[in-house]
């Protein structure tokens, strides 16, 4: 199917989908969606001939005719436990795209908070639906700003700290769901965020596909967590497009997991808005069968003095195809910039593969910045010497994966959350080795 018959189907979709999606009796949010599918319309799906989706194609997107789903849906009470944090949260729940009030628990929050969903947001929604720009590369965030049927709306005030975490959780389905987040925090806020894309439980071979953007801003000396875990189903497709702002003096902390879908790209962009900002991005990937797994980051350091930290490392099996794409550009007035970056791969059989590309633009002269990349097995020594302590050969590789691992499981902020993810990557390699993998 070539490009303009698929453009065509999805403005199609926008034009059915128009009177029920959030803002539809709001002249100026009615405007910015018909401005974004047509912007969307114009660019097209962004290809390899972009530098940044060199590895990643997104042809198998075009060769199915998507669909909006139902605005009803709810989730099965055991498939939400089991996704759901193990923990108070002011809990955030959306099926079918649409937020789920029975499956959502917001509770109380203090004064200067506001949490609610997309939908409910009437007042933020043109700030929400605000462009990302004008080249095709933001192409699926201009579709998002069209089609977005929900999300959350964070924001927060000066001080303002919340004590307990955001959880987002989302269930996929066999359509196409969009997804818009908005979260900004004020001068010396501080919040921690999950979001969790899951299965939620169609047929496997019915994929479904969430494109999703967020837009972030951490406001002077505030302090933000923000995890992301993907383990939608082994047939589906997700897109998620992240722009962060990071003020003087602030801290942002991100750590994104993936290890679900068939096709998954996670992209990630940061400036830093003020000096004495420190930003820390680590991600873990877990690919089998015949998965795509991408992380694509560009971190702007745009003003001096300030800090960045890259870590991602990817266990890749069967014939699995992992991407890691990390930019730090410095600019000319950026001086004293600390950034570092670094990915490390475990490529678990002949077929799988990693394409990993650092870039780096460095324009001041008084900077500390640096970049490695390594490949390899598992280590046969350190598994010869746990099967001569009497451990099984599977349960070796599957405890060294585990170690591997673990460091960038150790990134998340300690207890309910930390044991969240990690019982995800030990669940993951658990049923994997069960399958045969990891091998």
């Amino acid at each position: 199917m070539s490009a303009l018959p698929f453009t065509e189907h999805l403005a199609g979709a926008y034009e059915a989908a128009a009177g029920s999606l959030p803002g539809a009796k709001d002249a100026d949010v009615v405007a910015r969606r018909k401005a974004a599918i047509a912007a969307f319309q114009r660019l097209g799906l962004p290809n390899h001939k972009l530098e940044s989706w060199k590895f990643t194609g997104l042809n198998a997107l075009e060769r199915q005719q998507w669909t909006l789903p139902a605005n009803d849906g709810s989730v099965d009470p055991a498939r939400l436990q089991a996704a759901a944090l193990n923990a108070d949260s002011h809990r955030l729940v959306f099926v079918n795209g649409r937020f789920d009030a029975a499956a959502s628990k917001i509770g109380s929050l203090p004064k200067g908070a506001t949490l609610l969903p997309l939908s409910q947001a009437a007042g933020n929604l043109a700030d929400v639906l605000a462009a990302a720009g004008d080249k095709r590369e933001i192409s699926l965030s201009e579709l998002n700003a069209a089609l977005a049927s929900d999300g959350v709306v964070l924001l927060l005030e000066d001080g303002v700290v919340l004590d307990k975490p955001v959880e987002i959780i989302s269930f996929g389905v066999p359509a196409l769901v969009n997804l818009r987040h908005l979260i900004r925090l004020g001068a010396k806020a501080e919040a921690t965020v999950l979001e969790s894309y899951r299965d939620g439980g169609a047929s496997e071979k019915l994929a479904g596909w969430t494109n999703v953007y967020a837009h972030v801003a951490v406001g002077a000396g505030a302090r933000l967590a923000h995890i992301r875990l993907q383990a939608e189903s082994d047939a589906a497709y997700h897109a998620a497009l992240g722009r962060v702002s990071v003020g003087a003096g602030a801290r942002y902390a991100h750590v994104s997991v993936q290890g679900g879908a068939a096709l998954a790209r996670h992209e990630l962009h940061v400036d830093f808005a003020g000096s004495d900002a420190e930003v820390d991005v680590q991600g873990l990937v877990l690919a089998h069968g015949s998965a795509h797994l991408d992380h694509t980051l560009f971190l702007h350091h745009a003003v001096p003095d300030c800090r960045s930290n890259q870590l991602f490392k990817h266990v890749v099996d069967d014939h699995g195809h992992a991407v890691f794409q990390g930019g730090i550009r410095v600019a000319p007035q950026a001086q004293k910039t600390d950034a570092q970056q670094l990915s490390r791969t475990l490529l678990l059989a002949d077929r799988a593969q990693i394409d990993t590309k650092p870039e780096l633009e460095i324009l001041a002269d008084d900077v500390k910045c640096s970049h490695g990349a390594s490949i390899g097995d598992v280590d046969a020594q350190q598994l010869f010497y746990m099967q001569a302590r009497g451990i099984p050969v599977a349960e070796a590789r599957r405890l060294l994966l585990s170690g591997f691992a673990y460091e960038v499981v150790n990134a998340v902020p300690e207890g309910a959350l930390r044991d969240h993810v990690e019982a995800f990557v030990e669940g993951w390699l658990a049923a994997n080795s069960e399958k045969g993998g990891l091998k």
